[in-house]
């Protein structure tokens, strides 16, 4: 006996063209309009935040970190900011207010306002601004932030606020 495959006739195997090659028209590119708007900082708004005041412990004029009566502030970077600013901005002029809490006289406060000026000012200056750029000004108690009468108004009250001229 013989083995063998049986020989049934095989379909013939078709062959597939290959395929083409079509062309795809790109479409006309439109600039992309965006949906989505970015908010932009106004240059007042990036001032107002260059220009922030610091803030001075009770009876202090020195220029330190406060962290004390909700103000969390590191004032030597604020004026850091200031400076960086002002040298990169030559025309810019600008008066120091100084500011006290409502307690002590108005003498004693005129005092300590001007010493917290002068000490704002005397840091910009060490810092490469020109001492010609600088007004300063003590408003002693007479311009509170917050006319409540408690230590968080007076720890806000205790300020130098930056005007631009």
């Amino acid at each position: 006996m013989a083995y063998g495959c049986s020989t049934a006739p095989k379909k013939p195997l078709t062959e597939k063209p290959a395929p083409q090659k079509q062309e795809v028209q790109k479409p006309v590119s439109t600039p992309a309009v965006s949906t989505t708007i970015t908010p932009s900082v106004s240059e007042e708004e990036r001032l107002k935040e260059i220009f922030q005041r610091i803030h001075f412990n009770f009876d202090k004029y020195n220029l330190t970190h406060i962290d004390k009566w909700g103000i969390n502030q590191d004032v030597p970077k604020v004026l850091d900011g200031i400076a960086d600013y002002m040298a990169k901005h030559p025309n810019i002029k600008i008066k120091i207010e100084g500011n006290c809490d409502e307690r002590g006289t108005e003498a004693y406060n005129l005092a300590l306002g001007q010493k917290r000026a002068d000490a704002a000012k005397n840091y910009l200056v060490m810092h490469g601004i020109s001492p010609d750029r600088i007004e300063t000004l003590s408003n002693g108690k007479l311009k509170p932030v917050d006319p409540a009468h408690n230590e968080y108004a007076w720890a806000k009250n205790r300020n130098d606020q930056f005007v631009i001229l």
